[in-house]
């Protein structure tokens, strides 16, 4: 692979046409990561493909002793309704925090996968900092291509002003001027620790967007605590294996939106 190439090699050849991809990435109060890990367990998904590169990070994850790539993508079940209507959710879920450099790469990439499988929405998952925990759930604002805008409108979604930067910001960057409409949710989110409660109120944005599928949160409530752990464990087993090879960490993305 040439330096900066990012490549998606797929594992099987599921029909997807139609389908709608949520990517969550490791950023402010793990908010992509819980709720990409959260949808991939409770409709257990299966693995279709990886992202490699030789820019990420030497870091693979061990689930009973087999190993897996640090950026996978999962599919569900396709599920029908009685009026032919159906509903897909594919995942994109990622354990590392890719260098900055390459986050511009990354969303091209992931754009073109998606559009050449016939996807037709993409949801990047996002948390925005803040300082101390809130009463109730968490604000969530939306960011849309021009292909998505309707979707502001028609989901009665909190359209946001401002800038977005990182994964998400890469995403929405090369979705100019794409047919492939991809939207953004925005989380407010603790920035210290995983935000078990702010993933949950975003799966529940995103279920109007796939009626047919059951997404239910109350286990992710329930158990907010214990998933928080598991996720900051993770992540800081990940931060503690490079910390002799980096010399520093990307923090994620700065401010998103105002």
């Amino acid at each position: 692979m040439e330096p900066g190439e990012v490549r998606i090699v797929d594992t099987r050849d599921e029909p997807l046409e139609g389908a709608m991809m949520v990517v969550g990435f490791p950023t402010h109060g793990l908010v992509g990561s819980v709720a990409a890990s959260y949808l991939v367990h409770s409709l257990d998904m299966s693995q279709i493909a990886y992202m490699i590169s030789e820019e990420f990070p030497p870091t693979v994850i061990m689930e009973e002793g087999v190993v897996s790539a640090p950026v996978r993508f999962y599919a569900s079940k396709l599920v029908c309704g009685v009026d032919r209507s159906c509903d897909q959710l594919l995942v994109v879920m990622a354990d590392i925090q890719p260098p900055v450099h390459l986050l511009n790469s990354i969303g091209r990439a992931l754009l073109d996968w998606a559009q050449a499988k016939g996807v037709q929405l993409v949801v990047a998952v996002e948390g925005q900092p803040i300082e101390s925990e809130t009463r109730g759930d968490a604000r969530v604002v939306a960011m849309a291509n021009r292909a998505a805008a309707s979707l502001l409108e028609k989901y009665r979604f909190d359209a946001a002003n401002g800038v977005v930067t990182g994964l998400a910001g890469g995403l929405l960057l090369g979705a100019i001027g794409r047919s492939l409409p991809v939207l953004c949710l925005v989380a407010q989110a603790h920035k210290d620790y995983p935000d078990a409660r702010a993933a949950a109120k975003v799966i529940e944005t995103i279920n109007p967007l796939v009626p047919l599928l059951v997404l239910d949160t109350k286990p992710l409530r329930d158990k907010a605590r214990e998933i928080e752990f598991e996720v900051r464990r993770t992540l800081q087993q990940t931060r503690e294996s490079m910390s002799n090879m980096r010399a520093s960490e990307p923090e994620g993305p700065g401010e998103m939106y105002r």
